[in-house]
Parts: structure tokens; C-alpha cells; sequence
């Protein structure tokens, strides 16, 4: 079952506004943001809500003992970890807001790839946002498969394997950067929605797919062949189902 945007985009605001999203999260919820008018209202209502609640609600000082209690355990939780996570944007309820959600809301959290895959999801999902504006999304459109990679070839000196998937159309191709370098982009079209993939020369260990969300966009990342892939949707089953055919997996 699907979440409401409002609904998941609501736990999220509520959460920057608590501070409790990383520097990276906050930037990227930030970018969503600007270009959703839906969540800009949003976060002018949670915002006179917190003001509200800030005002109105009394305020009671904490015995020392249960402040002694919190401390500890707070020192138990922080303890430094081997597996880092990454926030989901699945809330546990309906939504709540103010102090509620901090207390209420319990937000998934997923095991997710090394540091610089974070870094890395982020500035892929700001591309693809960035696409989403007329005349963006593509530079090189409805080409066959041969075609593009002499495209990318020219462009970027780099040929990336360009196919044809079930299930999907090939709509073009862009140039785009992302990662510090001029990246090849794939655009593919599915019942009106569109999956992304960027490609990249990569000399790391080939990995399996990892899912990753951010600012919305669902992601899954993979390398295989001597190339890095990151593929970009709006839902995380599109993506999935993308990732599966590419790698031959459907």
C-alpha cells in the first residue's frame, strides 16, 4: 500500500524542523520543496503549528532522576555502530505533528550502501529533478540503441551499453554531471512515468542492486561490467522491476 505524499512528505518536514535530518537529507528535502507547491503549504502549516504548540503548551521541569535516566541511556543508544542508516520515508501512522511525531512516529530505517553512495544518491536525485523542468529532460530523443552509444561516444568518450528493456520504452538520452563528472543518462518511459539510468566508467567490485530514496525519487544503484549504475524513479517498484530486466534478473 502506497503512502500518501502528504501524508510521508508531512513525518519528513516535521522531522527538519526538529533537526533531526542530516545535512545531506535536509538539502535534499529543500530541493523537493522549492518545486512542490503542495509541500511548501505543508510546511507553512507546520511551521504555525509548531509556533502554536511552542506557546500554548506548558511546559514541566524533569525530575533529576528521569534526567539522569535519559542521559544514560541516550550515551547507550549513540554508542558508535558498524552498519550505518538511512532514514525511510515510511511513517509508522497517521500523520502527526509538533512534539507528537518525535514521540509518536517511528520512521523505517534501512541498511544502505558506503558513505559515498549517500553522497552520491543525493546529487542523482538532484539531477533528476532537476530534469523534470521543459526542455530538460533530454538532449537526444528516440534514437535506437546503436545510435546513442555513438552519441555517448562522441560526447563523453565513453560508449555505455545502451538496450532496449521490456516493459519499458526508450525515449533518449541526455548528458548530465553528476559525481564530479560528465555522466550518460538513459531515459525510459513506463505507463507515463519515467525511469532514469546514469552510467558511468566504474573499476570497482561489481554489487548488487541497493535501494535508496531520496527527495522522493526511488533509487537503486549497481555496478557490473566496469560501469556504474543508478537508475531513478518515482516508485520504488518501477525502479526495481527496471533494475531486475536490465541485469536479466525479470
Amino acid at each position: 500500500m502506497s503512502v500518501p505524499h502528504s501524508e510521508a512528505m508531512g513525518v519528513l518536514l516535521q522531522a527538519n524542523l526538529d533537526g533531526e535530518l542530516d545535512a545531506l537529507q535536509s538539502a535534499d528535502l529543500a530541493l523537493h520543496v522549492a518545486g512542490c507547491d503542495e509541500c511548501q503549504a505543508l510546511l507553512g502549516q507546520l511551521r504555525g503549528l509548531n509556533a502554536a504548540l511552542r506557546t500554548t503548551v506548558p511546559r514541566y521541569q524533569a525530575p533529576e532522576a528521569l534526567r539522569r535516566s535519559l542521559i544514560a541511556s541516550i550515551a547507550v543508544a549513540t554508542k558508535p555502530q558498524r552498519r550505518r542508516f538511512r532514514l525511510s520515508w515510511v511513517p509508522a501512522g497517521g500523520f502527526l505533528a509538533g512534539a507528537a511525531v518525535a514521540a509518536a512516529v517511528a520512521l523505517t530505517v534501512l541498511p544502505i550502501a558506503p558513505p559515498e553512495a549517500i553522497r552520491v544518491a543525493g546529487e542523482v536525485a538532484a539531477a533528476t529533478l532537476r530534469a523534470r523542468e521543459p526542455g530538460h529532460l533530454l538532449d537526444r530523443p528516440g534514437a535506437a540503441p546503436t545510435e546513442l552509444a555513438a552519441w555517448f561516444q562522441v560526447g563523453l568518450g565513453f560508449a555505455p551499453p545502451v538496450r532496449e528493456i521490456a516493459g519499458f520504452t526508450l525515449a533518449g538520452a541526455r548528458l548530465d554531471y553528476v559525481h564530479g563528472r560528465r555522466t550518460a543518462v538513459l531515459v525510459y518511459r513506463r505507463d507515463g512515468r519515467t525511469v532514469t539510468l546514469y552510467l558511468w566508467p566504474e573499476k570497482h567490485t561489481p554489487t548488487p542492486p541497493v535501494s535508496l530514496a531520496s527527495a522522493g525519487v526511488a533509487l537503486s544503484y549497481w555496478r557490473a561490467d566496469g560501469v556504474e549504475f543508478w537508475a531513478a524513479g518515482d516508485t520504488p517498484g518501477d525502479v526495481r522491476t527496471f533494475a531486475d530486466a536490465w541485469r536479466g534478473k525479470a
